[in-house]
């Protein structure tokens, strides 16, 4: 292969189907990628800028989403590196192709924590993010793991040396930006079909889980007290009426809502009406506490 080809072809991202020799030109292609992607790695923000972006302060916010960019251009160039390498050394033994191959790897990851933190903290500023800018995300990390299983099924490359595993982290970066994105903007809910359908799947079963807590917390926060009518001055204040309680909690359970949903995959060890009025389902792997209604109101760790 030609040295001007070669360079085409790197330049290009691509990975040629033969195995060239790795040469001083090829060797300064692949530093200069890792060069830069530590860069952005290294210039992430820190804890007091994250909270400026939050607080929405507009240069923060700016220079925030430029790093955002670089740093998903970091994950690219990483898995591009691990990719180049993993070529080369199907009959090359320089030990500067492993080592590229490896540091790539950890680069990759701490590029993808520092971009799931910062889209996060853009998320949380006015006008700081949109599924526009998480979309390249989605798509180097898609690309990343893809890179990863194909080198998993890789024979042994040059001198019988096993290429180790880079794994991405969890749970899949940039879904829990997007769909506190979308939770707090409902009108973008139509761009997550812009994005590829596994990653859309998951944003939208994020989401639920948001709205399913927000749920939760409404049911659990107590009901607003109900004041007396005001009383003009000198006027004696009315005696409470007679007879008047807090009506009871109802000692029945309706089998309705999220108590029909559970009973129907199984049945529990036992059904206990609490105190407060809410109704104990008891399983083994949590107790699960419902309304008189039927609806869940909290999980909590199993009674021993």
């Amino acid at each position: 292969m030609h040295r001007l080809s070669l360079a085409l072809l790197l330049a290009a991202g691509c990975i040629h189907n033969g195995s060239p020799r790795t040469d001083d030109g090829l060797a300064l292609t692949i530093a200069q990628q890792e060069r830069w992607a530590q860069d952005a790695v290294s210039a992430r923000q820190g804890r007091n800028q994250l909270e400026a972006i939050r607080s929405s302060d507009y240069q923060a916010v700016g220079r925030g989403r430029s790093e955002l960019k670089r740093l998903i251009q970091a994950i690219d160039r990483s898995t591009w590196i691990r990719n180049t390498t993993a070529e080369l050394m199907v009959d090359d033994m320089d030990p500067r192709l492993p080592a590229a191959f490896d540091r790539a790897g950890r680069l990759r990851r701490e590029a993808v924590q520092g971009a799931d933190e910062l889209a996060s903290a853009l998320g949380q500023a006015k006008g700081g993010l949109s599924i526009g800018d998480l979309r390249p995300g989605f798509e180097a990390v898609r690309k990343a793991q893809g890179s990863e299983d194909r080198l998993a099924r890789l024979p042994p490359r040059a001198g019988g040396l096993r290429l180790m595993p880079a794994p991405l982290p969890v749970p899949r970066p940039f879904v829990v930006p997007a769909a506190r994105l979308v939770a707090a903007n409902p009108e973008l809910t139509r761009e997550l079909d812009r994005l590829p359908p596994d990653d859309a799947a998951q944003v939208r079963a994020r989401l639920a889980d948001l709205d399913r807590g927000r749920e939760e917390q409404k049911r659990a926060e107590p009901p607003p007290a109900v004041l007396p009518p005001p009383v003009a001055s000198g006027e004696e204040p009315p005696p409470p009426a007679e007879g008047s309680e807090a009506e009871a909690p109802s000692p029945t359970l309706r089998i309705a809502n999220d108590a029909a949903a559970l009973l129907a995959k199984r049945a529990p060890r036992s059904i206990t009406l609490r105190e407060d009025g809410l109704f104990d389902l008891s399983y083994d792997d949590a107790d699960y506490l419902v309304d008189p209604s039927g609806k869940l109101v909290r999980k909590e760790s199993p009674q021993r």
